[in-house]
């Protein structure tokens, strides 16, 4: 009779000889139908777990059951090394979740329709040129397209504010009237114009007078000289670019050393000021969040400042681009897209806050876009897409690249090189939420400002790539 011991919750259990769990000679496999799906099953020398079936199965000689056997130890190899194969290609393929961003159950649709935009880039093609009315030989330095008129705003280096009336298509590119609007001491850096017809300026300064960032209203469609001003900030110093919250209207603005942020401009502004320790080129205002605010600063940091939070050096992840900054733009909830003078170009991960504590962490971008050509200037023409999965760059070479933003890839070569250098570009296409009948014929396609030109480039009917 086998003996008994007491264990320690009292219970009588018996104990046998060791005996071998598994017989050699046995074909049958052993079940596991107890092991959790979500656990790793454990590797036990000369059985083969099948996931499928999940099970185990004796790995047999191949001499005793011939190598086409599906258990024999030939094909238990084959299956083995497809399977760490399929392993590896889903571990290092982690630009595709970017797609997925969270669940997706649309993405065969959405991946469809976005490699329908990617034709639509490759079929790319010069349509037409509207030249600039100035006397003396002033370039071009940022344009905005309205979201509802056919006009263009554009600013150049005299610091004048010009409007174009035009007729865009698919075949033809043709100026109404252009005309001046706006006139400042210094160049000007940058320009937004918003859904509320807000057109919004920045002027570089000059050692006479600082830097403004001014706000003025586009008034009708039918008069060209509706542009009525609404605000004025005068920063006392450098400013270089400027960002639009369109959930509660706030303004940023960058300068020497400093980020400005304007809420109740309307009525009584309230400006929060927050130290970078570094020049502010590039801003993008959290469009889920409008108390966050993204900066683009000179000695490569992105530095997220939330207005809701007491720390004045900001908040996330530590992320160094290398490289000054150049221009930058929220992708989607979670995802940051920049460049830097250096010719990088990468996608940032903004969510995992605690490696901002962990100095010794060097954040890597979850893509980095190559080929693109910079290493002199940091207002090279840089957009994105309505849809955010297109990005169009200009580079040193004065040539305009098309990446992906899903994948990393260069969707066509690049076109140019242009006369010069191409401060600014801008994707034109039509937008579903607006609706305006004039708007029907305008073609999508591509606005390049090269020097004193503004070209249309567009898909035409031949579809032919250039």
């Amino acid at each position: 009779m086998p003996r008994q011991r007491i264990n320690r919750t009292g219970h009588r259990t018996k104990r046998f000889k060791n005996q071998s769990s598994i017989n050699s000679s046995q074909l049958n496999p052993i079940d596991s139908s107890d092991t959790s799906p979500q656990q790793t099953p454990k590797e036990i020398a000369g059985y083969y777990y099948d996931h499928e079936k999940n099970r185990y199965f004796k790995i047999m000689p191949n001499k005793t059951v011939g190598s086409s056997h599906p258990f024999s130890a030939d094909s238990i190899g084959t299956k083995t090394k497809k399977a760490e194969e399929v392993k590896v290609i889903k571990f290092s393929s982690a630009m595709s979740l970017l797609f997925d961003r969270e669940i997706n159950p649309n993405k065969p649709i959405n991946v469809s329709k976005s490699e329908n935009r990617q034709i639509l880039v490759k079929s790319l093609r010069q349509i037409g040129t509207i030249k600039t009315n100035t006397m003396e030989r002033l370039y071009i330095k940022d344009f905005r397209i309205h979201p509802s008129m056919n006009k263009i705003f554009y600013g150049d280096t005299s610091g004048v504010i010009s409007q174009i009336k035009f007729k865009c298509a698919s075949e033809s590119c043709v100026e109404d009237y252009n005309i001046q609007m706006l006139n400042f001491s210094s160049e000007i850096t940058s320009m937004r114009l918003e859904r509320t017809n807000l057109l919004i300026g920045t002027s570089l300064g000059d050692p006479v007078s600082s830097g403004v960032m001014f706000v003025a209203k586009v008034c009708s469609e039918i008069d060209p000289y509706g542009l009525e001003p609404k605000y004025a900030y005068n920063s006392r110093s450098t400013i270089w670019t400027s960002s639009f919250s369109e959930i509660d209207s706030s303004i940023a603005v960058g300068s020497s050393q400093k980020l400005s942020v304007i809420q109740g401009w309307q009525e009584t502004p309230f400006i929060s000021n927050f130290k970078t320790y570094s020049d502010v080129f590039a801003l993008d205002f959290d469009r889920y969040q409008p108390n966050v605010v993204f900066s683009g600063c000179r000695d490569g940091r992105l530095r997220i400042f939330d207005l809701r939070s007491d720390s004045r050096h900001g908040i996330g992840p530590m992320i160094d681009q290398k490289s000054p900054i150049c221009h930058l733009k929220q992708i989607g909830a979670w995802y940051i897209l920049s460049d830097g003078m250096n010719g990088s170009v990468s996608l940032w991960d903004i969510r995992n806050e605690k490696k901002n504590y962990d100095k010794a962490y060097d954040n890597k971008p979850v893509i980095e876009f190559e080929k693109n050509v910079n290493s002199t200037n940091i207002q090279y023409g840089f957009d994105i897409n309505l849809k955010e999965d297109i990005l169009s760059i200009a580079g040193q070479d004065n040539k305009v690249r098309f990446f992906s933003i899903n994948t990393g890839r260069a969707i066509r070569p690049p076109i140019g090189p242009f006369k010069d250098k191409i401060p600014a570009l801008r994707f034109c296409t039509w937008d579903p939420s607006i609706s305006n009948p004039k708007l029907d014929e305008r073609g999508e396609g591509i606005w390049i400002a090269s020097g004193e030109e503004l070209q249309w480039w567009s898909v035409g009917n031949d579809m032919k790539q250039d």
